[in-house]
């Protein structure tokens, strides 16, 4: 695809697609694709930091929080994909059970 890239004005996309035996959609698919599919560094260690604070107690919706505080530049897909990429989640509360005895008498 590089190749095609680079001489494209020399000849043409679908004689070299045939040639190179792949198809011209997945070249034009190749050119527009996106390039940032990776999560910043920056962020990452922002999350872990916040999350290591907390005593990992901090999940999606604080480290969000956080993240918008801090006025950094991510939404909130990059800020849980970033989450899922270190393993980070909250620690989840435990719901009241409430313990009922049935005597016989």
């Amino acid at each position: 695809m590089k190749f095609m890239k680079s001489n494209c004005l020399e000849h043409s996309i679908g004689s070299m697609a045939r040639v190179l035996g792949v198809s011209r959609s997945g070249y034009y698919k190749y050119l527009n694709r996106h390039k940032d599919r990776s999560v910043a560094p920056e962020l990452t260690n922002f999350l872990q930091e916040k999350w290591l604070k907390s005593r990992k107690n901090y999940g999606f919706k604080r480290l969000f929080q956080e993240v918008k505080k801090s006025n950094l530049p991510y939404g909130a897909r990059k800020v849980r994909k970033a989450m899922k990429l270190c393993k980070i989640s909250g620690k989840q509360c435990k719901g009241f059970t409430m313990l009922l005895l049935f005597f016989r008498g």
